[in-house]
């Protein structure tokens, strides 16, 4: 974790990219107000221990920080199963086939709890679709397939929601 307060915003997205690029697993960056009500960015980076000084390199060159602070953490995964499934568009002159995946979250390795479609999978389809002249937009599109694959979790256990 480091902090910033002279850094532009139109900076953070080319830092963001460079750090993911030179092997950082994941980088959040956070508006925060310091003191004299300074604005700055908190930026927290996940980085396996073998890239560690890579990144810590990467942030002093590009930041100018004067130091990073390094936090152990337990990182406890949820039991989930990725599946692919079929996305079925029918419309005036148009019958698509897609497939996306459907992360399960589970319980026990048994009881769906949560579930989410692949963002890329998603893109895809929407992208296909658009081409197409069906205009969802992604978030919607995300929605309905998400809906529809709960929707077939519910029949498994006999439960029925209607919506007119």
């Amino acid at each position: 974790m480091t902090t910033i307060d002279d850094l532009p915003a139109e900076g953070l997205p080319y830092v963001i990219e460079r750090t993911l690029n030179e092997g950082a697993n994941n980088i959040h960056v956070l508006n925060a107000i310091t003191k004299k009500g300074r604005m700055e960015y908190i930026i927290f980076v996940d980085v396996d221990e073998n890239k560690l000084d890579d990144i810590c390199s990467l942030l002093a060159l590009e930041f100018g920080t004067l130091g990073i602070k390094s936090f152990e953490y337990k990182h406890l995964k949820f039991p989930f199963e990725i599946e692919s499934k079929t996305v079925t568009v029918k419309a005036e002159n148009i019958d698509l086939e897609l497939n996306v995946r459907i992360k399960y979250l589970k319980k026990d390795k048994r009881e769906v709890i949560s579930l989410k479609a692949e963002y890329e999978d998603v893109k895809h389809i929407a992208l296909k679709l658009n081409s197409k002249g069906i205009k969802i937009p992604l978030s919607k599109l995300k929605t309905i397939i998400e809906a529809k694959a709960y929707n077939n979790i519910l029949k498994d256990n006999k439960i029925t929601i209607a919506v007119d």
